[in-house]
């Protein structure tokens, strides 16, 4: 009986550290941004609050579902690539396919943030990858009056893959 005792604490330290609280994905792997957002990517969902639009005292809330893209704006949703190179392209079309804007950027994934640098503005953005839809969010100065005051959230979907 001499062993009891220290077995019985080796067996309670042992279950102790084994069930510390913490838990543990089974089969899923860590997101690697700078790899899974290679592709082009429809904005399907796009919400941004102007705290004080274009520098004014004007608040403005701007609210597009993806159906509003054609049926209110006669224009199909942006699609954006993110090329390996950390360039990005992003194309506004209208209903009937011809390019009506292109705007060229670099993108960087770093930790939990996508930097966005496009014309004379930087965005930084959190960002949320489930399958083939992407969430970024962030406190940017969407309308260009140069606080970054405005709250952005938009919805991506993956039309598709390049490697």
């Amino acid at each position: 009986m001499q062993y009891s005792l220290p077995l019985a604490v080796f067996l309670f330290l042992g279950l102790f550290v084994g069930c510390d609280g913490s838990q543990t994905d089974v089969g899923q792997r860590p997101t690697d941004l700078a790899s899974d957002l290679l592709g082009t990517w429809e904005t399907i969902e796009y919400d941004v609050d102007y705290q004080t639009y274009l520098g004014g005292d004007t608040s403005f809330v701007e609210s597009i579902r993806e159906a509003d893209w054609g049926r209110k704006f006669g224009v199909k949703p942006p699609s954006t690539v993110f090329a390996a190179d950390g360039k990005l392209r992003r194309t506004h079309r209208l209903r009937t396919g011809q390019v009506a804007n292109v705007t060229n950027g670099i993108w960087k994934a770093q930790g939990d943030s996508l930097f966005v640098i496009e014309p004379n503005i930087t965005y930084t953005y959190h960002h949320d990858l489930q399958g083939d839809r992407l969430l970024l969010t962030g406190i940017v100065d969407q309308d260009q009056d140069g606080r970054r005051d405005d709250t952005f959230r938009a919805v991506y979907r993956l039309v598709g893959r390049t490697r």
